[in-house]
């Protein structure tokens, strides 16, 4: 018989040295820094950064400016949300979406940042699906309400009579010539507007 000849199995890769990644974090500010970026901050404008940053050892011109921005700036509240505050917040990522900047600008005393953590922790929450979609109805129905508001106010508006009669006598008056045929294109627009002024 023929003899198998036995195999070795082929030898095992070297195990690779653990590649470790040690992240330094920035230390902490001190009331000091804080009170040095202040006054540094007010000098320069509360801009130019990165002049700020050459003066504070340890701290780049962009941690400068975040420090400043979410942290020490006078109109930012360091207050815990109330139910109002969610609702608000509710409300206008309803109307502007996922849109920070402008939501943040919106709500005084909060910045882009603190507006779509607040929002994170809500959906993580659970928010309760039920005030979003009362908030949606509560929203729906004001506009509805602001809409036929100025509907009302347009159509009963003395001042916006008086001003569309004197348009519409001043254009009554206006005569073009008969070789000019008036057509659809020149009726209603800027055209008729400014041949009725050269008359």
């Amino acid at each position: 018989m023929h003899q198998e000849e036995m195999t070795t199995p082929p030898p095992l890769p070297a195990p690779r040295p653990r590649c470790i990644v040690r992240l330094r974090l920035p230390p902490a500010w001190t009331p000091e820094e804080d009170a040095q970026l202040q006054r540094l901050a007010k000098e320069n404008a509360f801009r130019r950064w990165s002049r700020i940053a050459r003066s504070m050892p340890r701290r780049s011109a962009r941690s400068c400016r975040d420090r400043w921005r979410h942290h020490l700036a006078r109109d930012v509240y360091h207050r815990p949300f109330t139910a109002r505050d969610d609702d608000e917040l509710l409300r206008l990522h309803y109307r502007l979406g996922d849109r920070w900047k402008e939501i943040g600008r919106a709500v005084y005393g909060r910045s882009s940042r603190i507006m779509k953590r607040r929002w994170k922790e809500l959906r993580r929450s659970g928010f309760p699906a039920a005030a979003a979609t009362a908030a949606r109805k509560e929203l729906l129905a004001e506009d509805a309400d602001d809409m036929l508001e100025s509907v009302d106010e347009q159509s009963e508006s003395p001042r916006r009579l008086a001003l569309a009669d004197a348009l519409a006598s001043s254009f009554a008056s206006c005569s073009l010539a008969q070789d000019q045929p008036m057509g659809a294109a020149l009726a209603g627009s800027l055209e008729l507007g400014f041949a009725c002024m050269e008359i």
